[in-house]
């Protein structure tokens, strides 16, 4: 496969002739326009100081109303990466507020819930302690509640500036409703374990937070497959490494879909080929912000299906097309094609997904 080959158009709407008199997204743009590197820290800096500023009085509507009009993806990455930053960083000893994306891809013949929480939380923060995800003898700890992606999300980037500089009273202070997972047939469900680690002033950091996967991803996925097992339930959990909790958002939202992609496409390239059909992967940009994936076959206009994944406004379309593409190539899928053009989402008032039979019209 070609690597750095990438067709798909970002369908994401932008305001390139949107007005610099918006002090974020001028000073944001004057950083990625630097033309040195102390010049874009300058720019970024300024970013940043002022939306600490607007945090410390919980303003969060300037804030808002630039990541809404921002001209470009890039200014977008960058304005987002000047919140997190004053968000997370407080200079001194603070509370890391950080998540555990899980990725839970469960089966059912029946209606059944899955645990809402896990039972034994001392013995899932000993095993990431055991591993190294967390520092021995650092005051660590992950909850047990499985919090739906909206729980976290209601952490605001204001609420989270405050528990950051709280070192206190930050675990007192975060949600902890579970969210029990219902499964009916075949799902891609999204949940988080929320967690705290106190870092004081100078001191090594307590946890591991990003990177990859490491050795301690198959013991946890059987830890966790047992601590939310049900009977009739076929259950995968995929943990994402710790992160910082804006980060964890963005990191679980993707991580969902990429999954949900590989099983609705390994599902259904399973089930042309039983038919004696050959697959044919097409992968499409529509002008309500959606990439849409269809699995046909020739001259079969009843055995087609269709994957939607509606762009969160990080998500990277080129890295999604690598990843479809990677997919197919897994999957021996022999004809494959992206779409170059940005196509409206329906036609004739149906939402609007391209076949094999339509390459040929």
């Amino acid at each position: 496969m070609d690597a750095v080959r990438h067709t798909l158009p970002d369908p994401r709407q932008y305001h390139p002739q949107v007005a610099l008199t918006n002090m974020l997204i001028h000073n944001a743009q004057s950083a990625l326009n630097a033309k040195t590197e102390s010049d874009r820290e300058m720019w970024f800096s300024a970013v940043r100081d002022a939306m600490a500023e607007m945090l410390a009085r919980g303003e969060l509507l300037s804030i808002s109303v630039a990541l809404a009009m921002v001209p470009s993806q890039q200014c977008y990455q960058l304005v987002w990466d000047a919140l997190r930053d004053a968000a997370e960083n407080t200079g001194g000893a603070r509370a890391i507020v950080f998540a555990m994306p899980l990725v839970l891809v469960a089966g059912s013949k029946s209606q059944t819930t899955l645990p809402g929480e896990i039972a034994d939380a001392a013995g899932l923060n000993q095993l990431l302690r055991e591993h190294g995800v967390f520092a021995a003898g650092a005051d660590v700890a992950l909850g047990g509640a499985l919090l739906h992606p909206d729980s976290v999300v209601g952490l605001d980037s204001a609420q989270l500036y405050k528990l950051n500089r709280d070192p206190a009273h930050a675990r007192a202070l975060l949600p902890q409703q579970p969210a029990p997972v219902t499964v009916k047939e075949e799902g891609v469900f999204l949940r988080y374990l929320l967690g705290v680690a106190i870092q004081p002033e100078g001191a090594e950091p307590p946890l591991r937070l990003g990177g990859a996967v490491g050795a301690w991803g198959m013991p946890l996925m059987k830890f966790l497959g047992e601590q939310l097992k049900a009977d009739g339930v076929t259950l995968f959990p995929i943990a994402r490494p710790p992160m910082p909790a804006m980060q964890a958002m963005v990191a679980g939202n993707y991580a969902r879909f990429e999954v949900a992609m590989q099983v609705f496409a390994s599902s259904q390239i399973r089930r042309l080929r039983e038919l004696n059909k050959e697959p044919v992967a097409i992968l499409s940009a529509h002008d309500n912000g959606e990439l849409h994936i269809t699995l046909s076959a020739a001259g079969d206009e009843r055995n087609w299906e269709a994957f939607v994944w509606p762009l969160a406004a990080l998500d990277n379309v080129q890295l999604i097309e690598e990843s479809f593409r990677e997919l197919m190539a897994e999957c021996h899928v022999r004809e494959v094609h992206v779409l170059p053009e940005l196509h409206p989402d329906s036609k004739d008032g149906v939402p609007l997904f391209f076949t094999a039979d339509d390459l040929n019209d």
